[in-house]
């Protein structure tokens, strides 16, 4: 296939809303903000929209706007669209809830957010940061927000957080190549968050983490080229994959799930002497992205390599497997977006990018073909997958304002984002907005 699909980029003056309040409450008769739609290789388009209040119905503003952009109002509250010649329609979302710790988000000294997740259950969030703190926070909390609990789970940079199914149990994993497992039951504000165990044996800094089924064992990759199987009960390590083969080649991120439908071999059961600690590791492929600029598939059942893909142009930074629909996403270093069909994994079945940036997370909604995806510059965006059409962006995210945006996830019908500005931000999803 040729070089990879370049999408369109939107970006909004952040004070647009106040501007258009202004003019709806008849503060202002009318007022402009500035609009953007950049493409690489083409030139950008830049306007000055102005708002005015409909003469009629006085609940109603309308926008103008030049250089082939137009702008519009949707049936939902504060949702937009923005058209241009530059590429499809595509919906500005801006965040129903923005979730500000007042002694971590401060505009003039934000502690960057490395590491975020979000209960399945959705009554909290934790958040973990550059000084190995990891921070709990209910998701029905007022501004500003009541921490739950608090605790130093790592000597460094927090890497990962992940909830366990029931919510109840979080694991965190760090720099300083530990994990621990974090109990997570809401709690009055400001408890003491210590760990219930810590594990240790890796000897580089831990990029991410995988809950096995109901979290029995959990699994962990690093920068020391491995991803190890863990017993959570006893903290013990049971098995350790190597990525790479003979050569080395630190993990940078991983995505587990159950086998599917797929053409990868099982892997050699007779040669793998099952743990009797592993618990429903049978059925489940891990794919690990890797710094030598390729992707590498494990049957976890088996502890077998079963496939390794052709390195590209850059490290892979990113990557997400949606079992349920045969997808496989990665992302790299130079902001390119690979999408699979795991069936037949040679060949990408697109491919995209919008830019230079860095890809910092992917995450595929229920459908099979959205794509949530977070970047280095600040631009997160919702991505639409169809193997029949041309991928497109679906709508932006706005809110992060140039600050790196190293985490996305969805829980229900909400996309939910934290960036190095200490924010975090929950989006009603593009498809039900």
């Amino acid at each position: 296939m040729s070089g990879p699909l370049t999408l369109p980029v939107v970006t909004i003056q952040p004070t647009f809303l106040e501007v258009i309040e202004e003019v709806r409450s008849g503060f202002v008769a009318s007022d402009t903000f500035w609009l953007s739609c950049y493409k690489p290789s083409e030139p950008s388009i830049h306007s000055k929209v102005r708002v005015t209040l409909d003469e009629v119905n006085r609940d109603v503003v309308h926008f103008e706007a030049s250089g082939g952009i137009d702008i519009k109002d949707t049936p939902k509250p504060k949702n937009y669209v923005v058209s241009s010649k530059l590429g499809p329609d595509t919906r500005i979302l801006l965040p129903t809830h923005q979730y500000a710790d007042p002694t971590r988000a401060n505009p003039q000294h934000p502690h960057r957010i490395t590491a975020f997740d979000v209960a399945p259950d959705g009554s909290q969030f934790a958040t973990g940061f550059l000084d190995g703190s990891v921070h709990l926070y209910k998701t029905e909390m007022k501004s500003p927000p009541a921490e739950t609990a608090f605790g130093k789970a790592h000597k460094s940079t927090t890497n990962s957080l992940q909830f366990f199914p029931s919510s109840r149990v979080l694991l965190s994993a760090g720099a300083d190549f530990t994990l621990c497992i974090l109990p997570a039951d809401p709690a009055p504000a400001s408890s003491a968050l210590i760990p219930a165990r810590t594990l240790m044996g890796h000897r580089r800094a831990i990029t991410s983490t995988a809950i096995v089924a109901r979290g029995r064992n959990i699994l962990s990759s690093s920068l020391d080229g491995t991803v190890r199987l863990w017993d959570v009960s006893s903290g013990e390590k049971i098995h350790v994959l190597t990525a790479g083969g003979a050569r080395y080649a630190p993990v940078t991120s991983m995505s587990l799930g159950d086998r599917a439908s797929t053409a990868l071999p099982a892997g050699d059961a007779t040669a793998a002497n099952r743990d009797p600690r592993e618990v429903e590791t049978g059925g489940k492929l891990l794919f690990c992205a890797l710094q030598t600029k390729s992707f590498e598939a494990f049957d976890l059942g088996t502890r077998s390599a079963v496939y390794a893909s052709t390195p590209g142009a850059s490290p892979l930074t990113a990557i997400a497997y949606a079992p349920e629909h045969s997808l496989l996403a990665t992302g790299s270093s130079a902001g390119v977006v690979e999408v699979f069909d795991t069936r037949s994994l040679g060949t990408p079945l697109t491919s995209f990018t919008r830019g230079e940036a860095g890809l910092a997370d992917l995450r595929w909604a229920a459908d099979g073909q959205t794509l949530l995806v977070s970047t280095d510059d600040g631009l997160p965006f919702v991505a639409q997958v169809d193997t029949d059409e041309p991928a497109r962006v679906q709508a932006e995210l706005i809110g992060a304002d140039c600050d790196p945006v190293r985490s996305i996830r969805i829980v229900g019908s909400d996309i939910w984002s934290a960036a190095d500005d200490g924010v975090v931000r929950r989006y009603m999803s593009a498809s039900n907005a």
